[in-house]
């Protein structure tokens, strides 16, 4: 009679701990197929409509100050949206002095002093996302023969705190790895198409080519300094017009 009790006592620990087991392996793949639908993002869909976030919304955080569209004849075309930020005293006029000092006073450059036929083009994209606001300008640059120069900056501050935001602080700490494996694996994508350019002779032919350098501390997730956020959709923006007379642009695109 005692063994039969044990038996039986053995086997109703045997059936709780095979329940248990059955739980956690639910949930477990319950919670993996979870992040895996989270995290799955058409990335070249978003690149493709990145240029589409430029349609320079006017709300409570951000207004356009400067609207100018013109042009004349053997000179300048202009169309430019200057945009003003209204997300507290603390961080606007620090805000606001970048955005004069880059894209202002280049415009009022090319409206005054303009030696060449140049087009111009400045917009912008905002986003509020988990009180972060995030601001990002473009100026798009073509002066006479100089190859077309894409500028863009990018503004990042906490609207609770009032405090600047640095690319660590949104991206989570198991994802950083995956993210920095990313920007090189895009880099030595782009390296080899350059390669490929030069060696079928289009540079010699006139095509413009700029050269990446795969060991540029640029690369460096902790050096990224351009990046917009919205929708929870985080792009991290290799701008090298902002140094350079190119429109080449790398898009890092992921799912914060």
């Amino acid at each position: 009679m005692k063994n039969r009790r044990i038996f039986f006592i053995i086997i109703g620990i045997i059936l709780i701990i095979s329940i248990i087991l059955v739980i956690m392996i639910f949930f477990h793949f319950k919670n993996k197929d979870k992040v895996i639908i989270e995290e799955s993002i058409n990335e070249a869909e978003l690149e493709m409509q990145f240029d589409e976030k430029f349609n320079n919304p006017e709300n409570e955080y951000v207004s356009t100050l400067y609207h100018v569209e013109t042009s004349e004849t053997g000179k300048y075309k202009i169309n430019a949206d200057i945009p003003y930020t209204k997300i507290s005293d603390k961080v606007d006029g620090e805000i606001n002095k970048q955005i004069h000092n880059i894209f202002a006073k280049k415009l009022l450059d090319v409206y005054n002093t303009s030696n060449s036929y140049t087009i111009l083009t400045i917009d912008y994209a905002f986003s509020i996302n988990n009180n972060i606001a995030s601001l990002v300008v473009r100026c798009i640059l073509k002066e006479s023969s100089n190859p077309q120069r894409t500028i863009i900056k990018t503004y990042n501050y906490d609207i609770e705190t009032n405090q600047e935001v640095q690319l660590l602080d949104i991206i989570p700490e198991e994802k950083k790895e995956t993210i920095q494996s990313k920007i090189y694996e895009t880099i030595e994508s782009e390296i080899r198409k350059e390669n490929t350019i030069i060696e079928q002779g289009y540079a010699q032919q006139g095509y413009n080519v700029y050269r990446r350098n795969k060991e540029s501390d640029i690369y460096l997730l902790e050096n990224a300094t351009e990046f917009y956020l919205e929708d929870d959709i985080l792009y991290i923006i290799y701008s090298y017009g902002n140094n350079n007379y190119t429109n080449e642009m790398d898009l890092i695109i992921n799912k914060i």
